[in-house]
């Protein structure tokens, strides 16, 4: 059975990888995946598992996934609120002026991004990164390295800053680094 389940485990994660070559969305191959790992988990258990304990791991796994769901909606819905009430909007419009030089915009972008990682967690501050990115209309290819920069800026920024974002926060907290 194990060799089963870290097949299904590789094909989840090949799935992943050729997504743009298929166009099937990973959300589906993975939430796929994972239904027939644990399907076949319950089918066949490993024999010093009793049934409680399967149920126990069930649970474990599915609250973990229910708390990262919510989370990420509860992200979105606040970057959604922002932009839909104007904020992003205006904030864009009163903070850049018209005419801005390239290596302005990078460093104005890479330090937001790095400062507003203390403030909210690494997804919230990309998406509100991102979100700003996107009023500007920038083209395909400038927007990417812009996105990059909004990514590394926001996890370099929830590590140095001393508030840190919530998961560094957690790992110094578990006793997981010194």
């Amino acid at each position: 059975m194990s060799t089963v389940l870290l097949i299904l485990v590789a094909l989840g994660f090949l799935s992943i990888v050729v997504e743009d070559m298929v166009h099937i969305d990973k959300a589906k191959t993975t939430l796929f995946f994972g239904s027939l790992a644990w399907l076949l988990y319950f089918i066949a258990p490993p024999a010093h598992l009793s049934h409680h304990v399967l149920m126990e791991r069930l649970d474990e796994n599915l609250l973990d996934i229910a708390t990262l769901w919510l989370f990420l909606m509860a992200a979105m819905t606040f970057v959604a609120y922002l932009s839909g009430k104007g904020i992003i909007d205006s904030i864009v419009n009163r903070l850049l002026p018209t005419r801005i030089s390239e290596r302005k915009l990078m460093l104005l972008t890479g330090l937001f991004a790095f400062l507003f990682s203390s403030l909210a967690d690494n997804i919230t501050a990309t998406l509100v990164c991102i979100a700003v990115l996107m009023n500007l209309k920038l083209p395909a290819e400038k927007l990417l390295r812009y996105v990059v920069l909004v990514v590394f800026s926001v996890n370099a920024g929830g590590t140095a800053l001393i508030t840190g974002d919530v998961t560094t926060l957690m790992i110094f907290l578990a006793d997981k680094v010194e």
